[in-house]
């Protein structure tokens, strides 16, 4: 059958009109997929900020930080940041002494460290949530482990097995591996007492346990990627942020059944067993004294443009309802 010449018109232009809606269709999709995991809104600039920000703690939050501090100096050129990462327990003690205007933390402040810090100042450490991450249990790209439960991550790591059902556990073949991995013992890396990481993980995974004497003990988050990276026998964890292309995350679970990858969607639903807040402490009172350096600095970060660093840094952002809370904490 032919088709007549203004038929074949009329055809072209209605397959032409299709394509187009649906490249727009598209584009549009992918606009909404880019645009809904980053909340908050635009930062607005605003006159005379200057001078610099001393800022030290969490060894998992050095790239964030470092990724706000270049933001926030590309918008306000008389800026700059003077940033430590010596790890969460430092931070309460620098904020005392009044060496830094902003300390960073992946777990609370104690309250031993609450107290201390308002016997100083007068007034109660306003932690202000900045962005989601997750622990990664980790192991070397070659190993084919996928999936590891709290129960066994215990029998690893600790030396009182106070979760459900653990006991020792010291070669790949305790974990059902076979083959050359049966009886390859496993070298167990993880943080020094100082970081906060090391204190999240030791009451999700230990069930409050105590770490066994063998383990590795290393300052550096990266440190422990790198590690790992280069030993197939290994194993070590991590904020997700860190993880580099010689590691892979295990997926973890509360049993084989329900193991889930540290991605946002599972951080978003507590399905991740190691999904925690990270924050910040400014040493300065939010609600009468703070500096307009350390206040526009943090509201940057609490903006749009502040959770697209979250993002880049391989972390989740905070959701629109948290973010507006957090921003009334440093509210003019």
């Amino acid at each position: 059958m032919t088709m007549a010449k203004n038929d074949i018109t009329v055809f072209r232009t209605h397959v032409l009109l299709l394509l187009g809606i649906l490249v727009i269709s598209i584009a549009a999709g992918g606009c909404k997929s880019d645009n809904s995991a980053i909340q908050g809104i635009k930062y607005k600039k605003v006159n005379n900020v200057y001078g610099t920000i001393k800022i030290a703690g969490s060894t998992t939050m050095g790239n964030l930080v470092s990724l706000w501090c270049k933001g926030f100096s590309d918008i306000y050129h008389n800026t700059n940041c003077i940033v430590e990462s010596f790890g969460s327990r430092k931070a309460p003690q620098d904020l005392e002494e009044g060496k830094i205007d902003i300390g960073t933390m992946s777990e609370l402040m104690s309250s031993k460290d609450r107290q201390d810090f308002k016997n100083i100042y007068g007034y109660e450490p306003v932690d202000i949530k900045v962005a989601i991450d997750m622990i990664a249990v980790l192991v070397n790209i070659e190993n084919p482990i996928n999936c590891m439960t709290i129960d066994e991550l215990d029998g690893v790591y600790s030396n009182t097995y106070l979760c459900q059902r653990s006991t020792d556990i010291t070669t790949w073949g305790d974990l059902n591996q076979v083959g050359e991995w049966k009886n390859t013992p496993i070298k167990v890396y993880g943080k020094t007492p100082a970081s906060g990481t090391y204190d999240v993980f030791r009451k999700i995974a230990l069930c409050n346990g105590d770490y066994k004497n063998s383990i590795t003990k290393l300052a550096s988050s990266r440190d422990i990627v790198d590690f790992v990276s280069r030993d197939a026998s290994s194993i070590g964890y991590s904020g997700v942020g860190l993880l580099t292309s010689g590691v892979k995350a295990v997926n973890i679970g509360k049993s084989r059944h329900n193991c889930y990858p540290p991605k946002s969607e599972f951080a978003l639903s507590k399905q991740y067993p190691f999904t925690r807040n990270l924050y910040l402490y400014p040493r300065e009172n939010p609600s009468k004294s703070m500096k307009t350096l350390t206040k526009e600095f943090l509201k940057y970060i609490l903006s749009k443009d502040g959770q697209e660093a979250v993002l880049k840094a391989g972390l989740t952002t905070l959701p629109a309802s948290i973010l507006k809370e957090e921003r009334k904490k440093i509210a003019d």
